[in-house]
């Protein structure tokens, strides 16, 4: 099995270039994707351990990183756009244009078959709300379905992180609607920007009001158009959708838990803020319910925390990360093969808890990765983005977290062509890659976003920034990743299908993306593999060879030995004795 055609397949052409699908026909957008890499995934059956059916998700590769700045897989689209390194999927992107897709067949309360198909852009919070909108779809009355080509209706859930991410939507919706198919809009482009697009004469569901998805969805079949965008009113907690809400996972083993909404930052370059809004904590004791609730009734076998900014948690509400994260661990730490998966922090909030961290990422049940976004190595363009630290802080995190966890995989994201920045002060950034060696980079090119304080800031050059995207990507490609792993025989917990539909997917406790044959592995279990092979993006394993018969027995017979050994000697010493 060759690792980049196992996990790459369907990849083409990722990263934040181009406008989407131009004048693509809606039949290509739903088979072939966003335009910018992905490719359509699906729902099925997945074999899991003990016998145990569900849902399971073989989409374009697995997931990396849950979260808003999310990870990019895959060779990039040259000099249209963003090259995109590192990440271990097409799913969890930076620029969101991966998508999932859960795909609902809706029986309506009046007896009259109906579909509705949900399709996500963007990132782990938003795959989150996306599950709970088809459960909730489900406890309506509804049936999960594959396709959209065959929906009555069509909900996108969107994304405002860039500009491209965006403009696929529009695109979408565009398409759809020529199609003569009614369209639900949710998420954070409707919410940042209601009467910005196409998308204003559609019914939309906001990021605080997805649990109104059934009548949004009932009333739009029945022709008319229902926009609920409103905040909620009441205590920062109140504004939040509850987390025991129906939900389909779209890979059964896998539960996103939002950990908080929104964020403290007022980063010059993203519109998240307008759509998320500030901060708002879920309360610890709801989200350690959730993760044993599944783990005990579910059979899930991995958690994966997500939020705009996971290292803000509870600062709202008088607690901290490293508290949650320790009852988080407490509720699964009976079960070995259950792993806790943290989602991206920005380097303000996890500096004052990196003792703490250091601590809790040698728990047996936490995967040893962490996810935080550098964007540029000079302290000038950190400070004109409104970053909140500095280089030398990002790198104390980066040292610190590696002392303490020395195999710790850590991703992180780079801006190319920010205004104003200029070419030593990019150069800084390159030297700050080559210098940690990070085995998973985000690089994109800027976005001016309408409305943020960075788009009106003077421009570097076009060609200017797609050079610095090409030189820092070629640095990137230049150094091995995994190599050293070949020979070792590591513990993988394998949740996942493969891109090429047969594989297996599971990870390190570093995170490591293993291919791994379904003839050797199954699907919700920890096991041990040998590792083969190696790309930049992943590693392929094996099961062990059984030690030689000869080799076993001889190893009995020196226990033996042994034993006899110290028993003569201990009636020696006792005989000495008197």
């Amino acid at each position: 099995m060759q690792v980049d055609e196992a996990v790459s397949g369907g990849m083409a052409g990722q990263g934040d270039g181009g406008d989407g699908h131009g004048d693509q026909g809606l039949e290509r957008m739903l088979r072939d994707g966003d335009g910018d890499g992905g490719g359509d995934g699906g729902l099925g059956m997945v074999r899991l351990a003990d016998g145990v059916t569900g849902l399971g998700w073989a989409d374009d590769a697995t997931e990396m990183a849950a979260d808003i700045e999310d990870l990019v897989m895959g060779d990039g689209r040259g000099d249209d756009g963003v090259e995109g390194h590192g990440g271990h999927d097409g799913y969890d992107r930076h620029d969101g244009h991966s998508r999932e897709e859960v795909a609902v067949e809706v029986v309506v309360r009046r007896g009259q078959r109906k579909k509705v198909f949900v399709q996500t852009y963007g990132c782990g919070h938003n795959a989150s709300d996306s599950e709970y909108m088809a459960g909730l779809l489900e406890a309506g009355g509804y049936e999960v379905g594959r396709e959209a080509e065959s929906a009555d209706v069509v909900v996108i859930n969107s994304c405002t992180v860039k500009n491209p991410s965006q403009q696929t939507f529009a695109n979408q919706v565009t398409a759809l609607a020529s199609a003569g198919l009614p369209v639900v809009v949710a998420g954070c482009v409707p919410q940042a920007d209601p009467d910005g697009g196409v998308w204003s004469g559609h019914s939309a569901v906001g990021v605080e009001q997805i649990d109104a998805i059934v009548d949004v969805v009932d009333a739009t079949l029945a022709g008319k158009v229902v926009r609920r965008l409103g905040r909620r009113s009441g205590p920062a907690g109140d504004s939040r959708p509850r987390l025991a809400l129906p939900k389909i996972r779209r890979n059964a083993l896998i539960e996103i838990v939002p950990i908080n909404t929104g964020c403290l930052n007022a980063c010059t370059y993203c519109k998240t803020k307008g759509a998320r809004g500030r901060l708002a904590s879920y309360h610890p004791l709801d989200i350690i319910d959730r993760v044993r609730h599944v783990v005990e009734a579910e059979g899930v076998k991995e958690i994966r925390l997500t939020s705009e900014d996971t290292g803000a948690y509870g600062r709202d509400i008088g607690t901290s990360l490293p508290e949650l994260l320790r009852g988080v661990l407490a509720a699964v730490e009976d079960h070995d093969d259950v792993m806790v998966k943290l989602g991206m922090t920005n380097p303000p909030y996890i500096l004052d808890h990196l003792e703490a961290m250091g601590e809790i990422f040698g728990h047996k049940n936490m995967y040893q990765f962490i996810h935080v976004p550098v964007q540029a190595g000079a302290n000038r363009v950190l400070d004109a983005m409104k970053r909140e630290y500095t280089v030398e802080q990002f790198e104390h995190v980066c040292r610190t977290l590696r002392a303490a966890a020395p195999d710790i995989m850590i991703a992180t994201d780079v801006i190319c062509g920010f205004p104003t920045e200029t070419e030593a002060e990019f150069d800084a950034t390159c030297a700050l890659v080559d210098g940690f060696r990070f085995p998973v980079v985000n690089i994109s090119q800027f976005y001016p976003r309408p409305g943020t304080p960075a788009a009106k800031m003077r421009k570097v050059r076009s060609q200017e920034v797609k050079a610095r995207s090409r030189k820092i990507s070629a640095l990137f490609r230049s150094y091995a990743t995994f190599d050293e792993l070949v020979g070792e025989e590591v513990d993988v917990w394998i949740t996942e299908m493969a891109a090429d539909g047969h594989s297996l997917v599971g990870h390190t406790r570093a995170y490591v993306q293993v291919l791994l044959s379904p003839d050797d592995y199954q699907l919700g279990t920890r096991d041990v593999a040998r590792i083969v092979s190696a790309s930049k993006w992943s590693v392929c394993g094996e099961r062990p060879a059984p030690a030689p018969a000869h080799v076993a027995t001889r190893t009995v017979w020196q226990v033996v030995w042994l034993a006899v050994a110290l028993l003569v000697a201990a009636l020696a010493w006792l005989l000495g004795r008197d």
